[in-house]
């Protein structure tokens, strides 16, 4: 199933490569002489016979270790498809990381052996690998949880010097990648940095910062402090902006949670990759978006759209989820990027806030509208475990079933805010998608944008998969909309 692995929040219009489990796999080929085989399934279409075929060695030989990058949404997936290695090979040692087996790595255990990678996982990975090969013992390896007569659980893993990490490898990736916000084909992922240094209450970085941060929090008596933010170099960027040139990509989509950092280091990475006229897009802050010269150069680069995080055009919803941003950042970012040359994508993202209502939901769709633009990103916060709003909604006994559980950002629900029940977030979000996509406008914006036949046909997959969510029929208990599960 498409599960998205790079953000981890969805299943996703777009299916974008699982970047951070890549630069583990070029981690380990490069530190540790690994042979790797990165198998993406969606990608390559193999589908469950095709991967029993594999697993049995038929296509790619046996392997000895299987590394399973499991978000939320994968976690069920990912422990039938260990389990089937298992089957085929006793012998293999099965390896979970990312948020699912940080969060609760008890559910992690494939017949009693198998071993989870708790936050940053590429150190914890190497000195799991000379466990192996019998140079030290379990014990001594942080961020480690394994199963020996019960779980046991080690230190915390200390961070990485992110500039320390290889190129990822994407002669690795054997499947094909496209995305509707991006009109040259094939597409690829990267992501520069890690952690944020912002304090938002809800907010889910992608996928290998939530990992981080899920650790983090374990920690803390209080959630306060935030894993500290570390980037590559202005030199490594560029490299790697010319290896995905060279690989014949023709577009770039930067997983960063804030691409902008500091006038003069964007500007000068902007004007060293402009020749290779790679188109790209990329997050950041709208109060970092305010220089009409540096999002020139962005523009000139290649940068084609630029996604805010603008999540309410409420002040008083902002402080209240710790945003340190106002809607009159967002109004002038947004008129920035059009001067500039650069489309601009603002978000609107319900129940960010306890105090969210009807009134605030009806006010951010206008001013949202009002704006202009041809995507705005809806959806529903998801207390995960890894923020102070999970915190708040045990507290207050928000979580429909209890507590966290799996579900899609983009359709499900599950909590009943103080003003809002789960039913009603739900049609929020429907009613959102249609008046912002299926107007006579936003059709239109849509269809001004095709560029070739296959923008078509990723253009009719996307209006499916909307139908579909906007066809479903709400299954409500006691008021609240039941999540999805993930099926294979």
């Amino acid at each position: 199933m498409p599960i998205d692995r790079l953000y981890g929040c969805n299943f996703g219009y777009d299916y974008k490569p699982p970047m951070h489990l890549l630069q583990l796999a070029t981690f380990m080929r490069e530190r540790a002489g690994w042979d790797v085989r990165f198998l993406d399934c969606p990608a390559e279409r193999i589908d469950a016979r095709g991967f029993e075929r594999v697993a049995r060695g038929e296509t790619d030989g046996r392997f000895d270790v299987s590394v399973s990058w499991s978000t939320y949404l994968s976690a069920e997936e990912d422990l039938r498809g260990a389990k089937v290695l298992r089957a085929a090979n006793p012998a293999i040692q099965n390896v979970f990381t990312a948020t699912a087996p940080t969060w609760k790595p008890e559910e992690f255990v494939v017949d009693g052996q198998s071993w989870a990678l708790l936050g940053e996982p590429e150190m914890t990975l190497l000195e799991l690998s000379a466990v192996w090969e019998g140079r030290r013992t379990p014990e001594t390896v942080d961020g480690l949880a394994y199963w020996e007569h019960g779980q046991k659980r080690t230190g915390f893993r200390q961070l990485l010097d992110v500039p320390s990490l290889p190129i990822p490898d994407r002669r690795l990736l054997l499947g094909k990648y496209r995305a509707n916000r991006l009109d040259r084909y094939p597409i690829t992922a990267a992501v520069f940095s890690r952690g944020c240094g912002f304090r938002c209450t809800f907010c889910t970085p992608n996928a290998v910062d939530q990992t981080i941060e899920l650790e983090f929090k374990r920690l803390q008596p209080t959630y306060k402090d935030r894993p500290p933010l570390r980037k590559r170099t202005v030199d490594q960027i560029v490299a790697e902006m010319e290896e995905i040139k060279a690989l014949g990509y023709g577009a770039v989509e930067i997983a960063d949670n804030v691409l902008t950092w500091g006038k003069s280091r964007t500007t000068e990475i902007c004007d060293r990759i402009a020749p290779l006229g790679l188109q790209w897009i990329g997050l950041a802050r709208a109060n970092m978006l305010h220089d009409v010269d540096m999002v020139r150069a962005m523009a000139r680069a290649g940068c084609t759209m630029v996604y805010m995080g603008s999540e309410s055009f409420d002040d008083g919803l902002l402080d209240d989820m710790a945003k340190d941003l106002k809607v009159k950042d967002v109004i002038k970012a947004v008129a920035v990027c059009r001067e500039a040359g650069v489309e601009p994508e603002v978000s609107v993202l319900m129940g960010a806030s306890p105090k969210e209502t009807w009134k605030t939901l009806f006010h951010s769709w206008r001013a949202a509208r009002q704006l202009g633009t041809r995507f705005v990103h809806f959806s529903v916060a998801l207390p995960s475990p890894s923020t102070e709003l999970y915190d708040q909604a045990i507290e207050n006994g928000w979580f429909v079933g209890g507590d966290f559980v799996p579900a899609d950002n983009s359709k499900d629900v599950i909590v009943n805010l103080p003003n809002l029940s789960a039913f009603e977030l739900r049609l929020a979000l429907k009613l959102a998608y249609a008046t912002q996509y299926l107007s006579p406008r936003g059709l239109r914006q849509q269809f001004d944008h095709l560029g070739s036949i296959n923008d078509l046909r990723q253009k009719a997959k996307s209006g499916v998969k909307l139908f579909r969510f906007l066809a479903e029929k709400d299954q409500a208990r006691g008021g609240a909309v039941q999540p999805g599960h993930v099926t294979a």
